[in-house]
């Protein structure tokens, strides 16, 4: 009976009589299934019941129950005037393979696993990105990217679909206590491609003349007359590795790496990998403008190293990580970070700081740096993350603070005639922006200090991303000037306390007008500030402590840790924080959600820093923790012991 049941249940698909009836459901096999769909979606315990526990607790809409379902509700988008346009309740999106307890158990590589870092060699990156075959390579002929001549329209941009994480337009995403956080969804690792495709920009024609010396083992040869600015990448790179103690052997190797890998197609081919992968993330650089023949040589090989590591070739990306040790060390030998011209100018004549901050030239070289920096972190070895974090930022910031960045704005000084001052302005804008996030990724992720200060970030936000990728500004109807905020004017609202009875913040109607990324960077200074608080508040209790033996009965007070006020005023931040993330992510547009970075999940960070508030040990988890610390988010695990 099984094989005849098993026969006609394969008959159902393929059967020419059937039409368009529905194939009838065959009875369960195996065991009950226990939990419900959410339950078992969020890895938690379901006691069974109609509805079960967990389920009412969290506000969801249980499976177990066979009764009417609830009244649609405006906040899980039932009753959206354009099905199509919602998004699907939190529990039952393809991203709930584990809860948020369940990524911390693999610490930082866990916790990042959506954001679309670049691989690394030891690290369990590699295995999902391989797995899940997302990253689609660009063949030679079909950029990624824009060329001067060549603007993208809107949505039309080509950013990726969806970089994982969770839909927070939903109010289920946000549960009054902090353990639904460890018990709820997080977004898994998403696919990579999604409907918007940049169309081809740089069309040029292959000639395919077989040269066995331009292709990797195993790769069929693809041949273009080399150009200029791929020529000039090998020559460079190469003038640097000539000055290195190496014999002739080595030398002869890593000059035929280069010049095996920094061809005119892989050049193109790299670029527009980065172009894809990292720059709706991180768009600091304003791609309608970006020209491979004009761009300088320090930021090319910075963005086509970054590119190359995204490379599904596994040679390409072997040999670039090989050679990416070469490649940092050739752009910090530039002048805008060498001390051998820093003491040459000494005797010549240092150049005009207003000319220095006003050189578009010598800041593309100076992003360069960053660029080389922020790969090495992320997708170096261990010696070239470490010497990323605590060497090149500290030279980085360095020059940053020379040209001015941490008060960079838009001013009325000319720029508001020339479109193009201001968008090389708004990229200087935005790198150091960036540069205040990664500052705080140290210590989020490593417990390294941060070198910038709440107070220092007097720079201006970022504009909005779509009016960014627009080839010209000026013409978008949506354009402002200058945002008018900067990074320590938004932090410091957060502290402000709404007067009584007054509703949550609006997005649309508060002056400040934030968007995700604003949000997503003032979380990151919050953390730094409220990780650095709690060490101060540490430090208090050991002092109080050591004092107690040796007071009288009569002398309490002396006992006690004194009032924690700014504690309280943390509190309010993060709750302002929190109303304006629902605010704002409930306003966002399906396809505009899906065409955003990593800095969508500004939800989950900003729970790890109400962990540290909430969590009666967490000063002396903080306490005991040395600073570099291998993953700190590894060591916070502890905190949820008894979870």
């Amino acid at each position: 009976m099984r094989f005849r049941s098993d026969n006609l249940r394969d008959h159902y698909t393929d059967c020419s009589q059937r039409g368009d009836r529905k194939i009838p459901e065959t009875g369960q096999r195996g065991r009950r299934r226990h939990a419900c769909q959410s339950c078992t979606a969020m890895k938690l315990r379901c006691d069974g019941n109609t509805p079960c526990e967990s389920c009412v607790k969290r506000g969801f809409i249980c499976e177990n129950a066979n009764g009417p379902s609830p009244a649609p509700s405006i906040e899980d988008g039932k009753l959206s005037p354009n099905p199509g346009s919602r998004r699907p309740p939190l529990y039952r999106q393809p991203s709930d393979r584990g809860s948020i307890k369940f990524l911390l158990n693999g610490g930082t590589e866990s916790f990042t696993e959506g954001f679309r870092l670049p691989p690394r060699n030891d690290a369990e990156r590699n295995l999902v990105y391989n797995q899940k075959g997302t990253l689609e390579e660009s063949s030679p002929d079909a950029e990624i990217f824009q060329p001067v001549n060549i603007g993208m329209q809107g949505d039309q941009a080509g950013f990726p679909a969806d970089f994982g994480g969770p839909d927070p337009s939903n109010l289920q995403f946000y549960p009054d206590t902090f353990v639904d956080f460890f018990n709820g969804p997080f977004g898994e690792h998403k696919n990579m491609e999604g409907p918007y495709q940049l169309p081809n920009a740089f069309p040029t024609s292959f000639a395919t003349v077989p040269n066995g010396q331009l292709a990797l083992p195993g790769q069929t040869t693809i041949f273009e007359p080399e150009q200029p600015f791929a020529m000039a990448l090998v020559q460079n790179i190469m003038a640097r590795v000539w000055t290195l103690p190496l014999d002739a052997k080595t030398q002869e190797e890593i000059s035929a790496n280069l010049g095996l890998l920094l061809t005119t197609a892989r050049v193109r081919k790299f670029v527009s990998l980065y172009f894809k992968y990292w720059q709706p993330s991180c768009a600091m650089i304003h791609v309608p403008t970006f020209n491979l023949e004009t761009v300088g040589t320090p930021l090319l090989a910075a963005v086509t190293f970054f590119g190359a590591m995204y490379s599904s070739d596994p040679k390409e990306a072997h040999l670039a990580k090989r050679m990416l040790d070469i490649a940092e060390l050739y752009i910090f030998s530039s002048h805008m970070y060498s001390p051998e011209f820093e003491v040459a100018s000494t005797y010549t004549g240092a150049p005009s700081l207003e000319d220095e901050a006003s050189d578009w030239t010598r800041f593309q070289t100076f992003q360069a740096g960053f660029v080389i920096l922020i790969v090495q972190y992320w997708a170096g070895s261990r010696s070239s993350k470490n010497r990323a974090m605590e060497n090149r930022f500290s030279e980085v910031l360095k020059v940053a603070r020379r040209l001015k960045l941490v008060r960079i704005r838009h001013a009325l000084d000319g720029e508001e005639y020339d479109e193009q001052l201001w968008i090389q302005r708004e990229c200087r804008i935005r790198t150091i922006s960036l540069m205040s996030l990664l500052d705080c990724a140290f210590f989020f992720y490593q417990n390294y200090p941060c070198r910038l200060t709440h107070r220092e970030l007097e720079s201006e936000l970022p504009c909005e991303e779509a009016l960014f990728r627009s080839p010209h500004p000026f013409q978008d109807p949506n354009f402002r000037f200058s945002r008018d905020l900067s990074i320590f004017e938004a932090f410091q609202h957060m502290f402000e306390s709404p007067p009584q009875g007054s509703p949550a913040p609006s997005a649309s109607s508060t002056r400040l007008q934030l968007t995700i990324l604003d949000m997503f960077i003032v979380i990151h200074v919050l953390f730094a500030f409220i990780n650095t608080h709690m060490t101060l508040v540490g430090l208090i209790r050991r002092q109080a402590l050591a004092l107690q033996p040796v007071q009288g009965e009569g002398s309490m007070t002396l006992s006690m840790i004194p009032e924690d006020s700014i504690l309280g005023s943390i509190r309010t931040a993060l709750n302002r924080w929190r109303d304006y993330w629902i605010s704002l992510s409930r306003q966002v547009p399906k396809d505009e959600w899906a065409s955003m970075g990593f800095y969508k999940n500004g939800y989950n960070f900003w729970l790890v820093s109400q962990l540290l508030i909430t969590k009666k040990d967490a000063v002396d988890v903080i306490m005991q923790m040395e600073v570099h610390c291998e993953d700190k988010l590894e060591k916070l695990k502890v905190l949820l012991q008894d979870e």
